[in-house]
């Protein structure tokens, strides 16, 4: 009987630890693990470095210290921004909580006239651009062109502006409404699944629908709703495109403009745009950990065992007030915006008011067609740049997605808990902040001033949120398919083609679709790293904004939303409803 000798044996074993590192399975995990990490941990690594850079008096050298931190500190313009930037964050949390959870009771559980043709109403205004809705709103609402005051000192005889949106009010407003569906997405599936048992025992010791629901019901729907409320702060404290139309002009600084000032201009100063993103990136980081850790874990058993079809409350005769309510929001958040829009682009000069008489195409026909050749063109190249974005992004994002959702889920190597957190960190810095990180670190690489920039900067910042649609379906299919599929024979890329992908295809629809709308109106980003000739449709917004007339900017508003709008209808129509809420 042969024997083989150690010597020969610890080779031979080697050769095998080597063979399977090199399988695919593992060359590729370890690939995507590396790129994430290094995409994730490299912006956030040169603002940390950067930060701590202090331009010497000549503005040539650099040296370390804490001179960027002091100057935030003390200066009257960063604080003031810092200050105006919480105060935003609230007003706008609060206002969206209230409409939030609100539309979500009325939509439910109780009667409220066709609420299921209301609910994808409410979800519109997730799918528009809110520096659209801000441009809209002052065009409503500003003391010298809005068109309400205008009709206000025509019908009501109101000398003066009746509405003025220009403030940080006008702010919080536009903010408020437009992330109000994302408490609404935290909150109405809780909702859905509660026991009535829970409220009716409330109803049967007197309780009256006032007091169950404030002590029954919302109590126990409480984590979805402080989840959606720390969402909407963090997105609120890094929002852009709101604050510079409405605050900014007018002297109301946030900090995100103030980034954004630091970061491009003839007086940048990328060092101090570092600190200040460190500063924002710390506050939103902190609530998202809040959310993720001690939040979000927190269950309440509003689900049982027995059956049960949740039961509607009878609002009776509010039930048309509870219906006009919704309908009303619905008004403010998408009827009246596109409307503002839409009559404005039609104007050559806008004053304010409607003049049928003056009613034109020309924005548009210069827009797409007779656009004076300039380096920006931010309708042509917008359009096109936005799709080859989107569809690219939201591709390699998916890819992403499915692979580290494997790695977290499946194989729980010793590195899935830090990859897990590494898909939380983009979530909880604004997308200036990791526009900053990422222009800090390639602005001297081929890349800068490439679509690739930009595509690492969408995918950098978004990725989390596909990875998230297809853990949650991911973690809900047991492994014992994927597991006999290996058993008999099949290679992991066969399993993961002919098993994983179709049982994940809700997530990675879900996910994929959700990032192609992001990527058609982001903002935050792109506003950091686009330079002529890679303008999205919605830094070619912000352009015509700066540099053209309010006209103008209108109709290449109006181009974007009634692009979302139709890539909304066409999905749901594709896949269905819920691959756009879930």
């Amino acid at each position: 009987m042969a024997t083989i000798s150690r010597s020969e044996a610890v080779p031979s074993r080697r050769w095998g630890y080597l063979r399977s590192f090199f399988q695919a399975e593992n060359s590729i995990s370890v690939f995507v693990s590396i790129l994430v990490t290094a995409m994730v941990v490299t912006p956030l690594i040169a603002l940390i470095v950067g930060s701590f850079l202090v331009l010497d008096d000549l503005g040539f050298g650099t040296e370390w210290g804490l001179e960027n931190y002091r100057e935030m500190f003390q200066g009257h313009v960063i604080r003031r921004a810092f200050l105006n930037t919480l105060f935003v964050s609230t007003g706008a949390t609060l206002l969206a909580t209230f409409l939030g959870v609100s539309l979500a009771w009325l939509n439910a559980r109780t009667n409220c006239p066709f609420r299921d043709r209301l609910e994808p109403m409410n979800l519109i205004p997730f799918f528009l651009s809110p520096f659209v809705g801000a441009i809209a709103w002052h065009n409503l609402a500003s003391p010298k062109v809005g068109m309400l005051n205008h009709l206000a000192r025509n019908l009501l005889g109101i000398e003066g502006a009746l509405l003025n949106v220009n403030n940080l009010f006008g702010v919080i407003w536009v903010t408020g409404i437009f992330f109000t569906p994302l408490v609404y997405l935290f909150v109405v599936g809780s909702l859905r699944r509660m026991d009535p048992s829970l409220e009716d025992s409330a109803r049967v010791t007197g309780a009256g629908l006032l007091r169950t629901t404030l002590t029954v019901t919302l109590p126990l729907a409480a984590p979805g709703i402080l989840s959606g409320a720390i969402i909407v702060f963090v997105t609120s404290a890094g929002e852009f495109g709101v604050p510079f139309k409405l605050g900014t002009p007018y002297g109301w600084e946030t900090l995100t403009t103030q980034i954004f000032t630091k970061a491009v201009g003839d007086e940048a100063n990328t060092y101090m745009g570092s600190a200040m993103s460190m500063i924002l990136g710390i506050i939103t980081g902190v609530f998202i950990w809040v959310q993720r850790r001690i939040i979000a874990p927190r269950e309440f058993t509003t689900v049982t065992g027995k059956g049960f079809r949740p039961n509607l409350i009878d609002l009776g005769r509010w039930k048309w007030p509870a219906f006009g309510f919704n309908i009303l929001y619905v008004f403010v958040t998408v009827i009246l915006p596109i409307f503002s829009i839409i009559v404005v682009s039609l104007h050559t000069v806008w004053v304010g008011k409607i003049i049928p008489d003056d009613f034109t195409a020309l924005n548009y026909e210069r827009l797409l067609f007779f656009w004076t050749p300039t380096a920006i063109k931010p309708a042509t190249n917008g359009i096109i740049n936005s799709f080859i974005l989107a569809l690219a992004g939201a591709t390699m994002a998916m890819v992403l997605a499915i692979v580290l959702s494997f790695q977290i889920h499946r194989r729980r190597g010793r590195f899935a808990g830090l990859l897990d957190f590494l898909c939380a960190v983009p979530v909880g810095f604004p997308g200036i902040v990791l526009g900053m990180g990422i222009l800090v670190v390639y602005i001297r690489t081929p890349i800068y001033g490439t679509l690739w920039i930009l595509l690492l900067g969408y995918v950098t910042r978004f990725f989390p949120y596909g990875q998230r649609n297809v853990a949650s379906v991911m973690m809900a299919i047991s492994e014992e398919l994927e597991q006999s599929s290996r058993l008999a024979g099949a290679s992991w890329s066969t399993t993961l083609k002919r098993i994983t992908i179709p049982l994940l295809k809700p997530g990675i629809f879900a996910g994929w679709l959700l990032m192609f709308l992001i990527f058609i109106r982001e903002l935050s980003v792109s506003i950091i790293l686009f330079t002529a000739g890679t303008e999205t449709l919605s830094t070619g917004i912000y352009y015509l904004q700066e540099y053209e007339t309010e006209s103008l900017t209108c109709a290449l508003s109006v181009i974007q939303t009634f692009v979302l709008l139709a890539c909304v209808l066409l999905f749901r129509k594709a896949v269905g409803r819920q691959a756009l809420v879930a």
